[in-house]
This record gives C-alpha cells, structure tokens and sequence, in this order.
C-alpha cells in the first residue's frame, strides 16, 4: 500500500474521517471556484468604475473565443455566454477596480442587447488597410528603452492631478536621420531652443528620453502643460513604416493606460486624448506645425496605395488598448 493510499485508509477508520473527507472535498471545490472567478475568467461581485469613453468611429469586432458577458457593469451580475466568431458593435469602454485588479470591458450591442465584455476577449475589426497589414503581423511591438537626459527641465503637469491629459504626435521632418542622431541633436539644441520631447519612434525602438511624469518642451504653451509627446523619425520601407506606427500606436496605449486615460480623439473644446501636432495648432493654437500629417500622407499613399489620418491611428491604438 503506498503512503498516500495508507492516509487515505486510516483517515476513514477515524471517527470523523468520512465527514472529514468530504469537508475537505468541499472546501477544496470552493477554492478552485474562488480562483477562477479572482482570476478573471468569471468575475462577480461589486466594480469600481475608474473612467469610461464612448467610440466616437463605429468600431466592429468578433469574440476570440467562448467568453461571458455581463448586463450590470456596476455589479458584474446577470452574465451569460457568446460563442466564438459572435459579432458586436462596440459603443464603449469602462475601466473598472475589481478585487484590487485593474480590467477594461468593452460596452457592446449584441442581438439588440446592450451588454459588457472584457476588451481582451475581442478581436476589433480594422478598416484602414495599414492596420490591417499590422494586425496580420499579430501586432508587433518593441518594448520602451530609457535613456534619459537628466538636464532636461523638470516640471510638472499643469492639471490638478499634476499628470498628463494626453498624447501629441509628432515627426521630426528631417530626412535620414536615426533615433540616436535625433537624441543627440535635441541634447545639443536645448540650451539655445529649450526644445524637447518625451521619446523616439522608428519601427525598431521606442527610445524615451525625458521622464514621462514631467512638462515636455514641444507643441506651444497651450500643449505643453498637458499632453506627453513623442516624435516619429522617418522611414523608407512598407513594413518599416507599418512596424512605426504599431510601435508608436503600442506607445500610445501603453502611457495613456498608465495615466489611467481613455483612447479618445482631440476636440476643438480641448477635450480628448489624442492628438496630433497638426491638431494643436489648428484647435489649441500657440504653435503652427502640422506634422505628422504630410509624413503619414505621403509613406501611406507609396507603401500602401491608401491615406492614414489621426482617426485611423485611435482605432489602432484602441487595439493595443485592449492587449495590454
């Protein structure tokens, strides 16, 4: 008889073994349910709604999988199931606190009901035919290096929070040149210009060069105070071009869910997460740049025979979103 069959035979000749037994069994079925529900494959019980948004460009996606869906985003109650392949209409998002876990659920219409679904079970649709290509590479991504220029001013967001309201996107507009020759030369300028960014983007490397919780240098008086930025160095190759933007849409995804901000589009009123140097300059003022417009126009129309504007960036940027 081996030693756990033993224990198993002297349990039972106890008094109480068999009540034991089945105690044991029961507390056992009662932890293994605790999990799954803990771990998020089944959530239940009271949410504390962090920020919500509403999908300003229709999106359209289909359940990766067999996955629950909630009717109370509050309560996390009432779930059901939808099969694989189902598709939804996306109205929203809602970032909820939820046993001390951070989670993004997705508000969507589903057969004329309006229910809850965890982002990351969802597949969004792409329309634009760059980030489909992306989406096909299985959305690439680099992750961020640092390397930061401890000169650089150090001052804090002019929000009540003392954090950033958003994102600016910028390109550097100079030919040929790298994520290191781009770095040095804003080293150099800034005694003279005063002039930086947060971080670098090419489609190998993401290169943050400024502390993300401090003012960047970059987009005019009226963005500054606000919104972290980043520039985007140009490139010459279809999948160069498309492995950029992935990691600058990733990038993006990635500070805006840190600063626990939604994916949002600039508004002329200010309101908005994501912005463009163009968009600035038109709707905030303080600066007359465009970028980077003209670049994303151009590396899309030779590369991918279509356009690329900001809209087309925020559905891709909600993808990485939901990933993360």
């Amino acid at each position: 008889m081996t030693s756990l069959e033993n224990f198993w035979y002297k349990l039972n000749q106890t008094k109480h073994g068999k009540e034991y037994f089945f105690s044991s069994i029961i507390i056992l079925i009662a932890l293994l349910v605790s999990a799954i529900f803990l771990k998020g494959y089944v959530f239940y019980g009271k949410s504390q709604v962090l920020y919500s948004y509403k999908v300003e460009t229709k999106q359209t996606a289909q359940a990766k999988q067999s996955t629950h869906v909630y009717h109370d985003i509050h309560a996390l109650k009432g779930f059901s199931k939808i099969s694989a392949g189902t598709k939804l209409t996306v109205l929203g998002y809602d970032a909820i606190k939820h046993h001390n876990q951070k989670e993004l659920f997705a508000k969507v219409k589903v057969d004329g009901q309006t229910l809850y679904v965890m982002a990351k079970a969802i597949t969004l649709k792409q329309s634009n035919a760059i980030n489909r290509y992306i989406a096909n590479l299985g959305y690439p991504k680099v992750s961020p290096k640092q390397d930061i220029y401890s000169k650089f001013k150090k001052e804090a967001y002019h929000t009540q929070s003392k954090q950033p309201k958003g994102i600016v996107i910028h390109d550097t507009g100079t030919e040929n040149s790298t994520l290191a020759g781009e770095k040095a030369n804003m080293e150099n300028d800034y005694r003279d210009q005063g002039v930086f960014v947060h971080s670098f983007i090419d489609d190998k490397e993401i290169l943050t060069i400024a502390n993300p919780n401090y003012m960047a240098q970059g987009a005019g008086p009226k963005a500054n105070p606000y919104y972290l930025q980043f520039e985007m160095v140009h490139v010459y190759q279809k999948k160069a071009f498309a492995k950029q933007i992935a990691n600058a849409a990733y990038y993006t995804a990635l500070m805006l869910n840190k600063y626990n901000l939604g994916i949002t589009l600039g508004q002329k009123n200010g309101q908005g997460t994501v912005w463009t140097h163009e968009m600035v300059s038109e709707d905030l003022g303080g600066t007359n740049h465009i970028d980077p417009s003209q670049y994303w126009e151009d590396s899309a129309s030779q590369f991918f025979q279509t356009d690329y504007d900001v809209e087309d960036f925020v559905q891709l940027v909600q993808a990485y979103y939901n990933r993360l």
